[in-house]
């Protein structure tokens, strides 16, 4: 290391040094490792959990030590093989940690590594250190890069995922509409996303309420939304899912033939 780092250094690069598989070295044998590369000139040296086996109790002691013992700046790299990936980054960061490696949607070897957005947010949310990054573009960034590698983004992704502001439960949905922050940690706008009201089988009269009259133009009577309630939750229990707005518009006709109600049709979006 001694010798590569000085030849590059005569070079006029900047030079990081990669310890690969650090989390799993002898702590005496890393601390001398970024001790030669410090000495030999090196910038940074690259902290790689290589297999992901850290947790961020570990991570964070590891980080300090050698920066108490070396004085180097260090570089974070982790790996999500225990799903760990971005809380190990963070764990690093808040150890002194000046430099961490993300990618979008996580991707990577194996199980991938720490997740731009994760670790971005986390960051700007938890930790209060705010990057000056545009998170709004977050989400699309992320659906794209999903389309182009072919690997589909699961609805339940940490940030961008489809379902991270979809809201079925009663409790939630009316929570959620008086108050956002009750249950969601930052606005759906941050990311470039948007909140959805789902009508599931945990749904509420509010819920349906909201739904019609904001995105489908329709004020409900109070026993046209119980009974359209009533049927959407068994059509959500039977198909074990939320339903689709279509869906909805074909429980609302059913329900007003059959009550022969001259009521306007729904305005459906798209």
């Amino acid at each position: 290391v001694r010798k590569a780092t000085r030849y590059a250094k005569s070079h006029d690069l900047y030079v990081s040094v990669n310890a690969e598989d650090a989390s799993r070295a002898d702590p005496e044998f890393l601390s001398q490792f970024a001790q030669n590369a410090k000495e030999a000139g090196a910038d940074r040296l690259r902290f790689c959990d290589t297999v992901g086996v850290l947790e961020p109790f570990r991570t964070y002691e590891a980080i300090r030590r050698l920066i108490e013992e070396v004085g180097l700046d260090i570089e974070m790299h982790t790996h999500d093989d225990f799903g760990m990936a971005t809380a190990n980054a963070i764990a690093g960061i808040k150890a002194g940690a000046r430099y961490v490696n993300t990618t979008v949607n996580g991707l990577g070897e194996r199980a991938g590594n720490a997740c731009l957005a994760e670790v971005v947010m986390a960051l700007k949310h938890i930790e209060k250190i705010d990057l000056g990054i545009d998170t709004t573009r977050l989400r699309p960034i992320s659906q794209y890069v999903a389309e182009v590698a072919g690997r589909p983004l699961p609805a339940s992704k940490a940030i961008t995922g489809d379902n991270i502001f979809a809201h079925e439960s009663g409790i939630h949905a009316d929570g959620v509409l008086k108050h956002p922050r009750t249950y969601e940690p930052f606005s759906p706008e941050e990311v470039g996303s948007e909140r959805q009201i789902l009508v599931g089988k945990h749904s509420g009269s509010h819920t349906i309420h909201f739904k019609f009259a904001n995105e489908f133009g329709i004020d409900l009577p109070d026993d046209l939304a119980h009974e359209i309630l009533a049927r959407a939750r068994a059509m959500a229990v039977k198909r074990k899912r939320a339903l689709f707005d279509k869906e909805l518009a074909l429980i609302y006709q059913e329900v007003c033939k059959e009550r022969r109600l001259d009521l306007p049709p729904l305005r459906m979006s798209g």
